[in-house]
């Protein structure tokens, strides 16, 4: 153990050092695997050899290059570009992008700027050889599966190669607690197992040799799929388990599960932060936990194969839910309560889909191709729970603490529910009930009292990328959301979604007091949508409109929708939080601007706490400014301690005599990293340089 956090710490120094970001780089390349298409660009993952640099040597990089590129597995290249250093965590709990490509021992990204191929052909033969082969398997299935879908889906099943499939289908299969069929782990290297068993019956081949051919196949499968930590530990696990009956040894299912981690860590240690292991290993631990012993108890009463198999197929699916619910609660925020029907029809269906998919793969046969009317049947099955509200309801994120508490309670009280300890749990509670009852009472009270103890008031500024939005918590525990940023022109990223609401979850927010939208601009109100659509809130504050917008029209239809309140407010009003805090709204007033009306009508909020201040603009620019110092010369209304600078910081706001009337402690600029409209502004950043001088 003392090695292995050792070798981490080494290993952790390299990621951190070998590469400085915004570093020009050039050197010599092999590329290790197909392309993966982007947005814009396609990324290359490649090797670097005869480096300079020689501690760079075998290290793994992304290079992003044109989609234009003709560059294919095992090419040298010669690149040179600029290194772009992962993104780490933005947010609190938030996706930290560094540690992820730790994961698949990536150092980070190259935009490259020139590449040429000097050489083909140049990875190891086994790679090659596989990479080749998969293309002819793809080919195989095309052959007689016609529906580019249903095409798409079987080599996910077979090949975990999702690739190909539709974000659609994807969403859906994630949506409906299905995902686990696209990737490739041990229910499908099981049913490959079974199909190549029947092969091998059909052939008349010996036992031991047949055994000895499934350890090469599955050797051979482990890089035909990549690799992926959740097929090495299946293909490991069944190879262990072919070799104990060559052997003629007792297979051990728990020595097997730790050898598997054990190679996959000695390999590399930050997989052990891949949700892929997480899930691989937490479901199959489930099965063996808790699964194993409930289905022993189910057939020792059930006679009839058929109920028992239906059985089986619902306890594993439970007891695998059971054990990976506080990581998929952890990383996504939500549950499924269909996730035993939809596994129940899923998996025989699955089951036979690979079967003779695995025919497909060896003999493309048309009299196979009664298998796409299953896959066409899996797909309505996945679309169909996908639907189902139930499907996918966001929960409140536990943290670590609480995971580890989660598992030790499972495992006890199942253990404790056993009927052999049934009497004796009866037996306690009878006996020491009032205790019971007074210690229920006490913590509950406890905890009622600690939440209505008031506290400090606490103002988070939230990275939504290019826009707006900070989460304001009062002393007595009111929640206030001021915008919600949103997704550039032109860009699919849901950052409600995908951001905000993952956000607030994990402060265990799942309601708001009040929600304030400055303006129907995207990169305000876009995330809003969202929190509308999945969170309990009770009132919503805009300013008087003055353009509809399609950001607006769909904000009336949710409102609706889901029966919120909603309050417009302008100059004058106060919105009154608890004791001490407060909301003036300083803006838009009666008489509203009408150039650029969006920006300049935006609500203008300015809260007070005790003594404090804090004067959020909205994205206001000179013109509005300049009515503000007028209407508010004569009065302490514009200053503030902190300052949310207008329109992230553009050229068009923040002039000089509205910067000293406002006379900030602290100015907050909320940009997105590289983005395309030169935000914060030079000049602006001048004029805020100027006040530190005095203030800031």
């Amino acid at each position: 153990m003392t090695f292995g956090f050792l070798y981490t710490n080494i290993l952790e120094q390299k990621y951190d050092t070998i590469y400085k970001a915004e570093e020009e780089i050039a050197e010599y390349c092999i590329v290790i695997a197909e392309k993966e298409p982007k947005e814009y660009k396609d990324l290359y993952k490649v090797k670097v050899i005869n480096s300079e640099n020689s501690a760079r040597n075998g290290t793994k990089l992304y290079i992003r290059v044109n989609r234009q590129a003709n560059i294919e597995i095992g090419d040298m290249l010669v690149i040179d570009g600029t290194y772009v250093e992962p993104d780490v965590a933005r947010n609190e709990r938030g996706f930290n992008y560094k540690e992820y490509l730790k994961t698949l021992e990536i150092y980070g990204t190259v935009e490259i700027n020139h590449y040429k191929v000097i050489k083909k052909g140049r990875i190891n033969k086994l790679i090659l050889y596989t990479a080749r082969l998969k293309e002819i398997l793809k080919s195989n299935i095309s052959k007689v599966i016609k529906k580019e879908e249903n095409k798409n889906l079987l080599i996910a099943m077979i090949l975990g190669d999702t690739e190909d499939l539709s974000e659609e289908l994807k969403t859906d299969f994630l949506d409906s607690n299905l995902y686990h069929i696209l990737s490739v782990s041990g229910g499908q290297v099981s049913n490959i197992i079974i199909g190549i068993t029947i092969l091998f019956r059909l052939l008349k081949i010996h036992k031991k040799i047949m055994d000895v051919l499934c350890i090469v196949i599955l050797i051979e499968f482990m890089f035909l799929t990549g690799l992926t930590p959740s097929i090495i530990r299946a293909c490991i696990m069944c190879i262990i388990s072919l070799i104990s009956g060559l052997i003629i040894r007792r297979y051990d299912i728990a020595n097997s599960l730790g050898i598997s981690l054990l190679i996959i860590l000695m390999n590399n240690p930050f997989v052990i932060n891949s949700l892929s292991v997480l899930l691989s290993y937490f479901g199959f631990l489930g099965i063996i936990v808790l699964g194993s012993f409930t289905i022993k108890e189910v057939n020792k009463v059930i006679k009839n194969n058929i109920l028992r198999y239906i059985l089986n197929i619902v306890i594993s699916s439970v007891a695998a839910q059971i054990f990976i619910f506080p990581i998929i609660l952890y990383v996504f925020g939500t549950i499924s309560l269909t996730f035993i029907f939809s596994n129940l029809l899923i998996i025989p269906l699955s089951t036979v889909i690979t079967i003779i998919g695995l025919f497909i793969l060896i003999c493309p046969l048309p009299i196979f191709g009664v298998v796409e009317q299953l896959i066409e049947i899996t797909i309505n099955i996945v679309r169909f729970f996908s639907n189902i509200g139930i499907s996918k309801i966001y929960c409140i994120i536990p943290n670590i603490k609480e995971i580890i508490i989660y598992y030790i309670m499972s495992i006890y009280l199942y253990y404790m529910l056993r009927r052999d300890y049934i009497y004796k749990i009866k037996h306690f509670f009878r006996k020491y009930k009032k205790i019971i009852v007074l210690i229920l009472v006490i913590s509950i009270g406890t905890l009622f009292i600690y939440k209505n103890i008031p506290k400090d008031l606490y103002i988070n500024f939230i990275d939504v990328g290019q826009g707006d939005s900070t989460l304001i918590t009062t002393q007595y525990n009111k929640k206030i959301l001021i915008d919600g940023g949103g997704s550039e022109f032109g860009s699919t990223f849901d950052v409600g979604e995908k951001t905000l609401l993952p956000y607030l979850l994990k402060k265990k927010i799942h309601k708001l007091d009040y929600v304030i939208i400055s303006h129907f601009d995207s990169d305000h109100v876009g995330g809003i949508l969202t929190i509308l659509e999945e969170l309990n809130v009770k009132q919503v504050l805009i300013p008087k409109q003055v353009e509809y917008s399609e950001n607006y029209n769909e904000f009336l239809n949710i409102i609706k929708k889901r029966n919120i309140k909603v309050k417009i407010v302008g100059e004058g009003n106060t919105i009154n939080l608890d004791k001490n805090t407060y909301l003036d709204i300083l803006w838009p007033e009666e008489k509203q601007i009408t150039d650029n009306v969006l920006n300049n009508n935006s609500m203008i909020v300015r809260l007070c706490y005790k003594s404090f201040t804090m004067l959020f603009t909205g994205d206001i620019e000179e013109i509005a400014e300049q009515k503000l110092l007028q209407k508010y010369e004569n009065t302490e209304k514009l200053t503030a301690d902190i300052l949310k600078v207008a329109h992230h910081g553009s050229k068009s706001s923040s002039i000089t005599e509205f910067l000293e009337k406002v006379n900030p402690k602290i100015a907050v600029i909320g940009v997105g990293k590289n983005n395309k409209f030169g935000h914060p502004n030079a000049g602006v950043l001048d004029r805020l340089s100027m006040l530190r001088n005095k203030n800031i």
